[in-house]
């Protein structure tokens, strides 16, 4: 029982609490109702009388690359610093899209190109570019579309400002593209020439240690010499062992004997000059290198020769970088899409009739009833307490700036 007397008295207590705010509402439900449909009234008339914004959308498309292609490029030696600069190696190519179309540059040239001064009556420039920055969104979207809208009173004008972004988009990519391979073209030309000059002065200073040396730029040449060598030591062996056979039973007057001695004289002589000098008197050269000069000769031609193919490498390279920009300038930003160009829209997109008469409706709505429920609020604690009362006088007269008279305490009869 004691329990079921308590729920009862708490019901009591909240129903009790909860009727006078009940007949605060009540007493005032013309004016939370009324002030709404009035302000709602009020938007929608607004709607209808308005100068109609009506939005043109433009949308381009980023270049697209196959992912191969681009990995290919990129390994390509300076594939990197070649088309760094340009939209292959971004990660987001529509983030540097977004950003050209809103620089300064852009928004510039599209007020010259359609002469907006005079269309916005704002003879200074800057306030010129932050109305047209107001009308204008530019925008990626997940799909990595770019979209420019643009909202004027004017539907022509607005497509031909969403327009008018493109078409100096395109043009600016365009110089960009030309500016940045006339600048790669003159780099290369110059590091080209310089290599080519490098390159005939290797290729002059090998020649010279060819002609000094004997040493020539045919492969196998050294091994050649010291199988010449073996040979003729093989040679001299066997003949030395056919002259000593042949004492054993002819005279030293006997035509072979001699023979077989000019013959192993000749092969000693041709020994000793492959192990002297590699040239004669008169400075032609031998057409095998001294063994006693081979190494130091091997390497004097190792190092003209290494530095031959050095600058011939240098030489390919800086070509295939140069081709490679004149295709980079044809290619770069100026391969965007665009996918739709902006026509003058139909139907207007603001004012928007149904949103204002809502908006207006919920917000003076919330605005009523909380001006209802402070309104009883005060003037319950203005009835209750005369201080409240007189605090209450003062702060409104201190917000209305109208002097204040305190009012004299009342005397009980």
């Amino acid at each position: 029982m004691g329990a079921e007397q308590w729920h009862e008295d708490t019901r009591d207590e909240q129903l009790n609490s909860m009727l006078p705010l009940l007949l605060v509402l009540a007493r005032r439900l013309h004016l939370l109702i009324g002030v709404p449909l009035l302000c709602a009234i009020v938007a929608v008339i607004y709607s209808l009388i308005a100068d109609p914004i009506y939005t043109a959308t433009a949308r381009i498309l980023p270049p697209q690359y196959n992912e191969n292609t681009v990995m290919a490029l990129r390994n390509q030696p300076g594939g990197d610093s070649q088309l760094g600069n340009s939209a292959l190696t971004l990660k987001n190519p529509t983030d540097l899209f977004v950003g050209i179309l809103n620089s300064r540059t852009i928004f510039d040239a599209v007020i010259e190109a359609h002469d907006l001064r005079s269309y916005y009556q704002e003879p200074i420039i800057g306030e010129v570019r932050k109305r047209l920055r107001r009308a204008t969104d530019i925008r990626a979207s997940k799909d990595g579309i770019v979209s420019v809208s643009v909202e004027d009173t004017d539907r022509e004008i607005a497509a031909a400002l969403a327009n008018a972004y493109v078409d100096q988009f395109y043009a600016f990519s365009q110089s960009l593209a030309r500016d940045q391979a006339a600048r790669r073209n003159d780099f290369y030309q110059m590091a080209l020439n310089s290599a080519r000059q490098a390159l005939n002065t290797a290729d002059f200073e090998l020649t010279e240690v060819e002609k000094l040396t004997g040493f020539t730029r045919l492969a196998g040449q050294d091994e050649a010499i010291v199988q010449a060598a073996a040979e003729l030591q093989a040679q001299i062996a066997a003949r030395e062992v056919q002259l000593r056979t042949m004492a054993s039973y002819a005279t030293p007057k006997n035509p072979d004997v001699r023979l077989i001695r000019r013959e192993l004289l000749n092969l000693r002589n041709e020994l000793a000059r492959m192990h002297g000098a590699a040239q004669h008197s008169n400075g032609t050269t031998q057409p095998f290198v001294a063994l006693g000069a081979a190494p130091d000769a091997l390497l004097a031609h190792a190092r003209g020769k290494r530095d031959v193919e050095y600058w011939e490498n240098i030489v390919t390279l800086l070509g295939r970088f140069s081709e490679l920009g004149k295709i980079d300038a044809r290619r770069d930003m100026s391969l965007f899409q665009v996918l739709d160009r902006a026509i003058a829209p139909h139907d207007k997109s603001k004012p928007r009739t149904r949103v204002n008469a809502l908006l207006a409706l919920i917000g003076s709505g919330f605005a009523c009833l909380l001006w209802v429920l402070v309104s009883a609020y005060v003037q319950q604690r203005r009835a209750r307490s005369q201080r409240f009362d007189q605090q209450w006088r003062e702060l409104i007269s201190t917000v209305t700036r109208l002097p204040y008279h305190a009012e004299k305490k009342r005397v009980s009869s």
